[in-house]
């Protein structure tokens, strides 16, 4: 088993799906991109809610719940997204299929760690204005690919026996592209400039669990803790004539930014803090709640500045639990399956023409247990109903629909057999 474990984290290492093509919203040119990793997807079908913990399952964004991992845990997740645009001229669908997350977790006899990839955010949009007029109609375009990658480590580990913390080193890595244009009818040469974004910084994230026995329940209290960090950029911008007929390039100007000062610039990830509140039964309930402000008005992107673009703190409220009919049954699969469900609704810190951009939604989950009882492994799928909107009504509308299908494959590791 721990070879099949090896060999499938190597082939996802190199699994071309890695490239960021997560989004397709209009939305995704404000700050890094739409952020795509938001939890395991056995989090995320309960609104986001990060802080329930057991000893097969961990999510990324608490370090502190490998304190309580007992087998070695290999999780993968994946995201098929269908999102439907819409504005006062037309509707327009949107799919999108992506790798969301993959990383393994080793419990040793103190302490936990992990380490992983996540494709933390993705650029994906496409926008185009026409202006008519007697003579020609003329075509602005604008164009954006790319995201943010970000390798990362975490180690968690009891304090007491019912207090446990944690801490998350992460290395960002990734490109951005911005193309604009214009196209004019019945004219064969345009011109259109790119300017690319390559990103690189470190950031870390603290957590800290309290589980407190109450009878047969527990209640979980939750804190977080992500500092301000910097990703420093190294820019370029050209120039390019290109035959709209051929596509064949012509002349290309490389812009001189090192002038200006913007051939090296630094952004800002902001900070956040986050405290969530639980109570539940060991293998049969929980429920929960947690709320996250994001100082996302520190947010700064000195190269691509974009008119009607700015930034406001953000903040999100998760409510979400699970329930197991019978952990233990013999006879009825169905009784072992965990039924989830959850909401969240965020302010994601994004203001267009001076509207804020909100995000809410719905998920309903089931973690789906090995068929032989004694197997540790699942599968967890989930289903997101949500929109993004501003009060704005002249400005897309974003009605969406995401299925999540993860993996949490465990085995033991590191221990010795008396018998051969």
């Amino acid at each position: 088993m721990t070879q099949r474990f090896l060999l499938l984290f190597c082939l996802l290492a190199f699994f071309p799906s890695w490239s960021q093509v997560g989004t397709g919203s209009p939305y995704s040119f404000g700050g890094l991109g739409e952020i795509n990793y938001r939890g395991n997807h056995w989090t995320r079908a309960m609104g986001g809610v990060e802080f329930y913990t057991d000893s097969i399952h961990v999510d990324f964004n608490n370090p502190a719940s490998l304190s309580s991992l007992k087998m070695t845990n290999f999780s993968l997740g994946l995201d098929y997204r269908n999102t439907t645009l819409k504005d006062n001229q037309s509707t327009h669908a949107v799919t999108t299929s992506s790798l969301n997350y993959m990383g393994v977790s080793i419990p040793t006899k103190y302490f936990g760690f992990n380490f992983g990839l996540l494709p933390y955010s993705s650029v994906g949009y496409r926008q185009e204005y026409r202006n008519v007029e007697e003579e020609a109609t003329e075509i602005q375009r604008y164009e954006g690919n790319g995201g943010l990658n970000m390798a990362f480590v975490s180690v968690g580990f009891k304090i007491h026996k019912w207090w446990s913390v944690g801490a998350m080193l992460r290395y960002g890595f990734g490109n951005i592209t911005h193309r604009s244009s214009q196209l004019i009818e019945n004219v064969d040469r345009t011109t259109f400039l790119e300017s690319n974004s390559s990103m690189s910084g470190v950031s870390y994230k603290f957590s800290t669990l309290l589980k407190v026995p109450l009878g047969q329940q527990r209640l979980h209290f939750y804190s977080a803790y992500t500092p301000k960090a910097t990703i420093n950029s190294q820019n370029a911008e050209v120039f390019t004539t290109l035959s709209t007929s051929t596509s064949s390039v012509g002349q290309q100007l490389i812009v001189d930014l090192a002038a200006s000062g913007l051939d090296e610039t630094v952004m800002i990830l902001p900070q956040s803090l986050g405290f969530g509140f639980g109570i539940g039964r060991v293998k049969k309930w929980f429920v929960g709640g947690q709320y996250q402000t994001i100082a996302t008005s520190d947010f700064r992107n000195d190269f691509i500045t974009l008119d009607g673009l700015s930034y406001e703190n953000g903040n999100k409220l998760s409510i979400g639990g699970f329930f197991i009919p019978n952990y233990s049954s013999l006879t009825d699969y169905w009784k072992r399956i965990v039924y989830r469900v959850g909401f969240h609704n965020q302010t994601t810190g994004i203001r267009v023409q001076g509207s804020s951009l909100t995000d809410r939604g719905i998920a309903f989950g089931v973690g789906l247990p090995a068929l032989r009882l004694g197997a540790f492994s699942n599968a967890n799928l989930g289903v997101t109903l949500g929109s993004r909107s501003t009060p704005d009504p002249s400005l897309v509308k974003e009605n969406y629909w995401h299925v999540k299908l993860g993996f949490s494959l465990n085995d033991l590791w590191f221990i010795k057999r008396k018998y051969n």
